[in-house]
């Protein structure tokens, strides 16, 4: 709902003269039939929801127009429409009430108005009408669930998770349906990649995006394989802000400024220790020792952290501009205090203890910690804080209805905590505080073009070119104590650039209409050891690599009649890397190199959705999808070679679902949407990691090593609903995965993750709910709330045939949990609204899925912003 917006009554002539295509709209509710001609006419549409309830239509068969197909529609409702440009309509009613009078300058302001996309309904709707599994998650779930970290915005997407969420030094890791890290989800901003691996030692690796949540306007997810998508997994693609978010239409400038604080922080301290000093030896006295520091938690309602934005866009009839900046700082956060699962002392009495390598003691009173974590209930979690600045400017030139192009420019600076993960990884590491920080420069480029006519159904040109540059520096890992010297911090750079060009051919055949998008697409990368890193950091070995990646690609879709829709898709994908690093020097570390790579293979996929009523989808989807080695899998680094054998990974998926949307479900002007779908993904030559001792160079070396297993599956369901009625929305989410397994050969399969391999700590929850509502008042307050539980891990960890005295991955585990949230909104005026937050109203004390650290999650906290619009 957008309100007050202002449309122009002066239409677009174009659009009025564009070919006839056929249409397919049965009589009945007029809002339905609305949105089938915006979905066939490939328009968006713009009404008050009031104009189109109780009003019914006889519907439109055969070839038409989209301005003729709209007024036979429209025939007897006593509505009118203006065709305003050559892909957008309005429709209002002919008698000018108050509301709808024309201003001095011949504008219309209207109501609060229902806007579709060109698809014919709205991007919230869009994933209960796609023949997919796909998610959006818009810029007011964004605002509405701040969270402590941009990891948060994630929660209560089904089958959606970021990993490291409070560990990541302000960046995601995407996880889609137990799939993480090395490439598998494409992430992208603005269609820009910046991603960078993080080694975390022997714990394994973050695969880190670097984003800002609050120049946003929406995110939409792909979960699966795309024939136009580098993703195996699924596709992330985040839109910043454009300038129709904050200029409503009829005016020509927009300003949104917000500004707000949080609570639950404070600042960090250098040497500061956390939790409990557990005794080390059988003979030492019988005593965990608690820190002396982190129980100073603030008051509730305390401000100890803040934010803040300022966004202005100009929007004229040949050019847009817009331009922002967001800071965001907060300390390290406090831990929940309720649920009885922090850190505590237990005396087990007499015990034998051995390390993982057979070395045993025997103690006469074994203290053990009978939490999650080394962490005390509503205790400071040290290494969290996070401040970070980001710019954003694009400017946007029409040169007519038909072309435009779009330049950008993104800047991202971070300060963060950053816990080096194989320093705490169990429950009786002592946490410290580091003297020194970890810092993120990132700059992005990106220039994106589109050419589509609106009298030529075969052109529907897109042109997207980017470049990332991303320096990354941290603390010096290899030392245990509170390191310090001077202000060095070693790390990596990466270069990342890429591009695409696609056309979207439009087909009206004898035998039904034919949809083609082909194109080709292309990304490199270019990683390297920072400026000094190699010299501190020699015995690491930091990747110094380079890799290419291009791909062509056709989709279609042929819809022979009005119930039936078939698609299919062909990708071809071919892969080049380089390491440069020098294989002399390492190949009696267990390295064995293989300085370049080549290889290549293609992508088919089919599907099939029938729709045997209005409003209901049946779809079937199969992708037998290739994925490359990434950079981190092609090249020597981080402790551990590649052993020449390793395949792409090939990912056979099937996925079976159901869409239902319908208007005036029970009531007449109320909604609904349910999306179920059950999902199969069999992962041929998965990509692992292992402990292990081959021949090289004719000695016997031993070392970690990059390798193929078997396989891996992951099988599950996933539903989600929607219900909408005078104000009142309630959405509720669910996924529920039916299996996990991880094979390491055809015959030794388990459901169980593997020793040493990085997906330890990728596997989700077995299932997860999210129960979101809202209610609104007098148009001016929403009140509502959200309530997510999340169930224990998939499955289990362990591995009989694993090499090795260790398993070099810790196991980092969690207990089901169940969080609360709540938000209000309100709206002060036409120029101002408040909005209050509190997160983890239980102030439950939990530890997240697919972190790499032991430490919980933020407690309560209360969050305060006001933002203005000029």
């Amino acid at each position: 709902m957008l309100a007050g917006a202002a449309l122009t009554t002066s239409g677009g002539v174009k659009a009025q003269t564009a070919p006839e295509r056929p249409f397919s709209i049965p009589a009945g509710r007029l809002g339905d039939a609305l949105a089938a001609f915006g979905r066939q006419a490939g328009l968006q549409l713009a009404y008050r929801p009031d104009l189109a309830t109780g009003k019914t239509t006889a519907g439109l068969t055969g070839p038409a127009t989209p301005d003729a197909a709209l007024r036979r529609l429209l025939a007897g409702t006593g509505l009118t429409y203006q065709l305003t440009s050559a892909r957008t309509a309005v429709i209002t009613a002919p008698a000018a009430s108050v509301d709808d009078a024309p201003d001095a300058d011949g504008s219309l302001v209207l109501s609060p108005i229902q806007i579709t996309g060109a698809g014919g309904v709205s991007p919230a709707d869009a994933p209960y009408v796609t023949p997919a599994s796909t998610a959006h998650i818009s810029a007011e779930t964004i605002e509405r669930f701040r969270g402590s970290s941009p990891a948060d915005i994630f929660r209560g997407t089904p089958g959606v998770l970021s990993g490291e969420a409070r560990n990541g030094a302000g960046a995601i890791d995407v996880n889609i349906r137990g799939m993480q890290g090395m490439g598998r989800v494409a992430t992208t901003i603005d269609g820009a990649e910046n991603a960078m691996t993080i080694y975390q030692g022997y714990q394994g690796v973050s695969n880190r995006t670097y984003m800002d949540p609050d120049l946003l306007g929406g995110v939409d997810i792909i979960k699966g394989s795309d024939a136009a998508s580098f993703g195996v997994a699924g596709t992330v693609a985040m839109r910043t802000l454009n300038a129709s978010d904050l200029v409503e239409d009829g005016r020509d400038y927009g300003v949104r400024v917000k500004g707000g604080f949080g609570t639950n922080t404070t600042k960090p301290s250098d040497n500061a220790q956390g939790g409990y000093s557990w005794p080390s030896w059988a003979g030492a006295p019988a005593v965990a020792t608690p820190s002396s520091n982190g129980m100073d938690r603030p008051g509730f309602l305390e401000p100890s952290s803040g934010f803040g934005s300022a966004v202005a866009a100009v929007k004229q009839e040949n050019y847009e501009l817009i331009g922002g900046f967001a800071y965001r700082k907060q300390g390290n956060y406090f831990a929940g205090k309720n649920g009885g699962d922090g850190a505590k002392p237990v005396h087990t009495g007499p015990r034998t203890v051995c390390s993982s390598t057979g070395w045993c003691q025997g103690w006469t009173d074994y203290v053990e910690n009978g939490g999650l974590t080394n962490y005390r209930a509503g205790e400071e979690v040290l290494n969290t804080q996070l401040e970070t600045k980001s710019w954003l400017f694009k400017g946007t030139v029409r040169f007519d209805d038909d072309q435009s192009l779009q330049v950008g420019y993104t800047g991202f600076r971070a300060d963060t905590g950053s816990q080096f993960a194989s320093r705490l990884t169990d429950e009786r590491s002592q946490p410290y505080q580091l003297a020194l920080s970890s810092k993120t420069d990132l700059d992005t480029l990106t220039s994106r073009y589109r050419w589509a006519p609106a009298d030529n159904p075969l052109i529907d040109l897109k042109a997207n070119v980017y470049w990332s540059q991303l320096e990354v520096r941290g603390p010096n890992p290899v030392s245990y104590a509170v390191y310090k010297r001077g202000d060095f911090r070693p790390g990596s750079d990466t270069d990342m650039w890429g591009g695409e060009i696609s056309n979207l051919s439009k087909l009206h055949l004898a035998y039904g209409d034919l949809d083609l998008t082909y194109g080709v697409a292309y990304r490199g990368e270019d990683t390297r050891p920072g400026k000094g890193t190699r010299a501190v950091m020699s015995w690491l070995d930091p990747r110094d690599a380079v890799r290419n990646e291009a791909a062509g690609f056709v989709k279609s879709s042929f819809k022979p009649v009005d119930w039936l829709t078939l698609n299919g898709g062909l990708r071809y994908t071919h892969f080049w890397s380089k390491d440069r690093n020098d294989p002399g020097e390492d190949w009696d570390r267990g390295y064995d190199y293989r300085v370049k790579r080549s290889e290549g293979g293609f992508s088919p996929s089919v599907g099939v959705t029938v729709e045997p009523l209005a409003g209901v989808q049946l779809y079937t989807n199969y992708s037998s999808t290739l994925r490359a080695p990434s950079i981190i899998e092609a090249a020597t680094g981080f402790t551990m070679g590649v052993s020449p054998n390793v395949k792409p990974e090939r990912s056979r998926n099937w996925e079976i679902g159901a869409n239902f949307r319908k208007e005036g479900l029970y009531a007449a002007d109320d909604k609904g949407m349910m999306k179920l779908s059950y999902f199969n993904w069999d992962v041929k030559n998965y990509i692992s990691r292992h402990y292990t001792s081959y021949e090289l160079n004719g000695a016997l070396v031993s070392g970690m090593q990059i390798f193929n297993i078997d396989r891996a599956k992951f099988e599950g369901l996933k539903f989600s609903g929607v219900y909408e009625n005078a104000g009142f929305k309630a959405e509720f989410t669910a996924n529920y995965y039916l299996d996990v397994t991880f094979c390491r050969t055809a015959d030794a399969c388990e459901s169980k993750s593997l020793y040493s391999d990085y997906s330890t700590n990728h596997v989700p929850p077995e299932y997860s709910l999210s129960l979101t509502a809202s209610q609104e008042f007098w148009k001016t307050l929403t009140l509502g709330g959200r309530v997510q539980h999340v169930g224990k891990r998939a499955i289990g960890h362990g591995d009989a045939t694993a090499q090795g005295m260790s398993q070099f991955i810790a196991l980092v585990d969690w207990k089901p949990y169940t969080l609360v949230d709540v938000f209000a909104t309100y709206k002060i005026n036409e120029y101002f609204t408040a909005n209050v937050g509190v997160e983890n109203l239980t102030d439950k004390y939990y530890v997240d899925p697919l972190s790499l650290v032991l430490q919980p999650a933020p407690g309560r906290t209360f969050t305060a912003s006001l933002t203005a619009k000029f």
